[in-house]
């Protein structure tokens, strides 16, 4: 690893848990200054991560994510009656088209990270240095980014989406960035935008818990923040499982899969502890797990898994307060809820998330007992149920509002393939 990939990364992690020190980016003598100073408490652990990325796409990443982060502010931090045209004028001025930034914001801040982001958007002129000192691919992948990005919160501020259309339209469209960035085989293998928008949902789901967001899912509290946080994870959770299935084997830098797998080992440790469910690693080999995930496919494939059993143990803490001793295992060993949501071959699976969550809702419901019940069902085979039910209805979430056609196609999976039942271990390929 680089002197300077290592001074990136080192700076980040000492700095991550204190308090941004707003004077200093405010004071920064360059561009490149302030990106040192800003990227770790504007963008989290997702700014660590981009330190393991290689030069080049290190500096497009953190000159994306900053530009991001100066939209959020125009988004969040601007007068109502002006927020639509500040965000659209953002995004011009950023990616060249005009030569005048948005006005200056007068807001105050009410927390670290809207604190950073009002720094941001007043040196929004060392952000567009940093874009145009890119060579020109990557000023055009950037580019389409903020335009898409900022036709979505422009639409969110004429009329608020709901959370889930929120999170694909914004963090999933930054993660199919980076797909584009990371592992470009695989974008030109398939779209995969849905699979994307999955893992946007579910940083949202997590950010929005993070920052307490009673108000805009109508919660009182933050335990009923917390269910209701919770309870939407596990549809976009399995289609992010599937597409990090996929990114492994088809991100050739090793530093951009450690990136990929930081990210996702502390994302679902958050949201395991947010339910007081097991992380799949413990704090501090976190890093040390990214680091080892991104040797192999096979240790891939092994760090997908404990995520995996650790999502499906949170789900288990959130349906019983008493879940079964499966879920009590290591995450890393094999058990019944570690089964729950099995991908089979990453490779054949498919890159929607219509035919993903249909194939998975029957895996489930064909592992139920087939013989006539005598009694009641196990404990467990009634969490199988209810989870299978909660995949079924969770799908409905991800389609567009009023989209009679995408509930028709979805409903015509579910009966062809309720007509056609096939093995377990084939439900993925259906």
């Amino acid at each position: 690893m680089s002197g300077g990939r290592l001074g990136t990364l080192a700076h980040g992690l000492r700095y991550r848990h204190r308090a941004p020190d707003l004077a200093a980016m405010r004071a920064a003598r360059s561009p490149h200054e302030l990106a040192r100073l800003a990227l770790v408490p504007a963008a989290r652990n997702l700014g660590i991560a981009a330190g393991f990325l290689p030069a080049d796409l290190r500096s497009e990443a953190t000159a994306a994510l900053l530009a991001c982060r100066v939209l959020d502010a125009y988004e969040d931090l601007s007068d109502r009656p002006l927020s639509t045209g500040a965000v659209l004028t953002a995004v011009d001025y950023l990616n060249g088209d005009i030569d005048t930034p948005p006005p200056p914001l007068q807001a105050i801040a009410v927390c670290d990270s809207e604190a950073v982001d009002l720094v941001l958007a007043e040196r929004i002129r060392d952000v567009r240095a940093l874009l145009s000192e890119l060579p020109f691919d990557g000023r055009e992948r950037v580019g389409r980014l903020l335009t898409d990005v900022g036709q979505v919160m422009v639409l969110n501020l004429d009329c608020p989406l709901p959370r889930t259309a929120y999170g694909e339209g914004v963090l999933g469209r930054v993660m199919l960035y980076v797909c584009s960035l990371v592992a470009e085989d695989a974008c030109a293998e398939a779209d995969l935008s849905e699979l994307a928008g999955c893992i946007g949902v579910t940083a949202q789901l997590a950010n929005d818990l993070r920052d307490g967001e009673l108000a805009l899912y109508g919660a009182c509290d933050r335990d009923e923040l917390t269910r209701a946080v919770m309870q939407r994870v596990l549809t976009p959770a399995l289609g992010s499982i599937a597409l990090l299935a996929r990114l492994g084997p088809c991100t050739h830098s090793r530093g951009a899969r450690v990136a990929i797998a930081y990210v996702t080992i502390t994302t679902t440790a958050f949201l395991c502890a947010a339910v007081g469910a097991p992380a799949p690693y413990r704090r501090p080999v976190r890093l040390a797990a990214a680091m080892l995930a991104a040797v192999s496919t096979a240790q891939w494939t092994t760090m997908l898994k404990r995520v995996r059993c650790s999502v499906d143990g949170a789900i288990h803490r959130l349906l019983d307060a008493s879940p079964h001793p499966s879920v009590k295992a290591s995450p890393g060993a094999r058990s019944g809820a570690a089964d729950l949501l099995a991908l089979g071959n990453p490779r054949s699976m498919p890159p929607s998330v219509g035919p993903l969550i249909v194939g998975t809702t029957f895996a489930l419901v064909e592992a139920l007992p087939g013989e006539p019940l005598t009694g009641e069902l196990p404990e467990f085979q009634v969490r199988r149920m209810m989870i299978a039910d909660h995949l079924a209805f969770g799908a409905l979430e991800l389609l567009r509002p009023r989209d009679a056609d995408g509930m028709r196609a979805l409903a015509t999976q579910f009966q062809l393939t309720a007509l056609a039942p096939v093995p377990r271990e084939q439900a993925h390929d259906h």
